[in-house]
């Protein structure tokens, strides 16, 4: 098995996605975007970036610039990612879950959390799971009470493009 950032390298490629989000009754939904990503090894394969990555927020369409690092002194990887909607960068940490191929990272220690209009931390967890080599599935989920519990608000099934 492979170790650091090319753990990740499996996400490299041009992908169609089938995009999800839950509706009232916390069942999931088609939704409208994203419907295809590209994700780059940069760098001489150090990170992986996604340039442009579509996604609904309430009902406006908000873009994500996607970095993915891994930091082989503290043995963590980061999500970094940036929005057109806020302006807003944050950063994700985390590591594969033992003898998986799923990577969770959140931004619950690294200071980033984005606040809602009342000041309470949105914190966020995302899984990405490999799931055969040309797929791969991603969860976000949101937690208000500082990790105790977490609402799926986001799925996508990366299909890679023939």
């Amino acid at each position: 098995m492979t170790d650091g950032i090319e753990r990740l390298h499996f996400m490299v490629g041009e992908w169609n996605i089938d995009a999800f989000r839950p509706n009232e009754s916390g069942e999931w939904v088609s939704s409208p975007v994203p419907t295809e990503t590209r994700i780059d090894s940069v760098f001489d394969g150090a990170f992986l970036q996604e340039d442009e990555v579509k996604m609904m927020l309430g009902d406006q369409v908000v873009r994500f610039f996607i970095m993915w690092s891994y930091d082989k002194y503290r043995n963590v990887y980061r999500m970094v990612a940036s929005d057109d909607h806020d302006g807003l960068t944050d950063i994700l940490e985390g590591g594969f879950n033992d003898g998986t191929d799923t990577i969770v990272v959140s931004n619950q220690t690294t200071g980033t959390a984005p606040e809602d209009e009342s000041g309470n931390k949105a914190f966020l967890r995302l899984t990405s799971t490999q799931n055969t080599p040309d797929r791969f599935t991603d969860e976000m989920h949101e937690s208000y009470d500082g990790g105790e519990s977490w609402e799926a608000v986001y799925r996508a099934i990366h299909t890679r493009k023939a």
